[in-house]
């Protein structure tokens, strides 16, 4: 049972662990650090990003960054989420309350494609465009979001919705 569980996981991207708490690792070991340059892994960090956000699955979503490097190094730099009021953020904590707002409205994102992303592209290209429909308190918006990625982790988001038509 152990090996067939071991076989099973290694067909997931890997977004590493810091032993501590099981969350991602800013800096996965060398010889198991995913990159940025596989299109396989944006297309995970994309999909991940949406799953969890509507999973509420906190600790999943923020292991998605890149906190533990300063931003001028590459590391986590804000969230920006436009959805009909700008908000900005900047650190782990502030996007933890953020995030926590938004479910207590029931955000929720309802549809999203973000298509494949080839291989080769780097920081700061390494950035997937994803058009989505998102609800909250009654209102349902379209919109985009990029995610920018460095280290195989995501490090900056900037999203923006408007009013369905």
């Amino acid at each position: 049972m152990i090996a067939v569980v071991v076989a099973v996981a290694s067909c997931a991207p890997s977004l590493g662990t810091d032993g501590a708490s099981g969350l991602a690792s800013a800096m996965p070991s060398a010889s198991s650090a995913p990159s940025c340059l596989s299109g396989r892994r944006l297309d995970f960090l994309a999909d991940q990003f949406f799953v969890r956000y509507n999973a509420r699955d906190l600790e999943g979503f923020l292991g998605l960054f890149l906190f533990s490097v300063p931003a001028a190094g590459g590391g986590f730099g804000s969230y920006t989420d436009n959805s009909g009021e700008a908000h900005t953020v900047s650190d782990r904590a502030n996007l933890s309350d953020y995030l926590r707002a938004r479910w207590a409205i029931d955000d929720r994102f309802v549809a999203w494609n973000a298509g494949s992303n080839p291989d080769g592209l780097n920081y700061p290209n390494a950035n997937p465009t994803i058009s989505f429909t998102r609800s909250f308190a009654g209102v349902t918006q379209v919109g985009n979001a990029k995610l920018v990625c460095n280290a195989g982790l995501l490090v900056d988001v900037v999203m923006s919705s408007s009013s369905k038509p």
